[in-house]
């Protein structure tokens, strides 16, 4: 006959075998704020390398809801990162993986579903001191109804250790577009003129396939993208007087890879 262990001993073995992995991911993570339809938390991808920490702020989204990218659209509120509280800090850098165009009720907006992580990359004043990120994170996450959130955050980067969340830290951070410059996005992008007032088209060059496009411009401007064909029309729009002319970054996600381009609308 099988015999059972006292109930007292499997309680015993569950914490020694199940403690290290949850002791080890505490220390990598903040507690997640948790909101009625989301949750976020900070994570770290180990100790500082080359004086430079690598992290990143997860949101963490329920079925059916959205986030926005750092421009949606004509709808939407950009995630706001609030770092001023932390300590021995001198720079945050945050990044935004390269996005989707989502339909929100009708209207078209960009941004995330599922799960989105934001990587940074976190200078110290002090590279010898601790470090602890403060974060006041405010965000909307969007279902049926829309709904603002807010979390305080808060994570002592952990200065020796493997990280649990390395791996999904360095996977958002090859979502990342790279940055080009103007001689490259010649090469790449070709932009003219439309008959339609306050419209272009783009066509990709390469390499790969264009699969999508995001343009941005500085408020009170926005730009609206759709594919035409193998081409994408960008029509801009005010909620004040247009300008003649206009600077505009334009994110390509391809087959390959995804980039941001600067451009000149006029």
């Amino acid at each position: 006959m099988k015999r059972a262990f006292p109930t007292y001993i499997a309680v015993f073995l569950a914490t020694t075998v199940l403690t290290p992995a949850g002791a080890a991911e505490a220390d990598f993570a903040s507690p997640p704020s948790k909101g009625a339809v989301s949750a976020a938390r900070l994570l770290a991808a180990g100790p500082a390398q080359g004086g430079v920490y690598r992290a990143g702020v997860e949101i963490d989204l329920n079925p059916a809801t959205i986030t926005y990218w750092r421009q949606p659209g004509e709808a939407g509120s950009p995630p706001v990162f609030d770092f001023s509280r932390s300590v021995n800090v001198a720079r945050v850098e945050t990044s935004f993986p390269a996005p989707k165009h989502i339909d929100e009720a009708g209207t078209i907006v960009a941004g995330y579903d599922g799960k989105v992580v934001f990587p940074l990359k976190v200078t110290p004043q002090d590279p010898k001191a601790p470090v602890t990120l403060n974060l006041t994170l405010d965000y909307a996450a969007c279902g049926k109804i829309c709904l603002p959130a807010k979390a305080e955050l808060s994570l002592a980067l952990p200065r020796a250790g493997a990280s649990p969340f390395a791996a999904e830290i360095a996977a958002a951070e090859k979502r990342v577009p790279q940055k080009v410059g103007a001689a490259e996005a010649k090469k790449r992008l070709a932009l003219r003129k439309e008959d339609a007032q306050d419209s272009w088209r783009l066509s990709y060059k390469g390499p790969g396939k264009a699969q999508d496009v995001f343009p941005e411009v500085a408020e009170p401007l926005f730009i609206e993208s759709k594919r035409d064909g193998a081409d994408f029309t960008l029509t801009l729009f005010s909620t004040g007087a247009k300008p003649k002319a206009a600077d505009a970054t334009i994110t390509v996600v391809t087959d390959k890879e995804a980039f941001e381009a600067p451009a000149r609308l006029e």
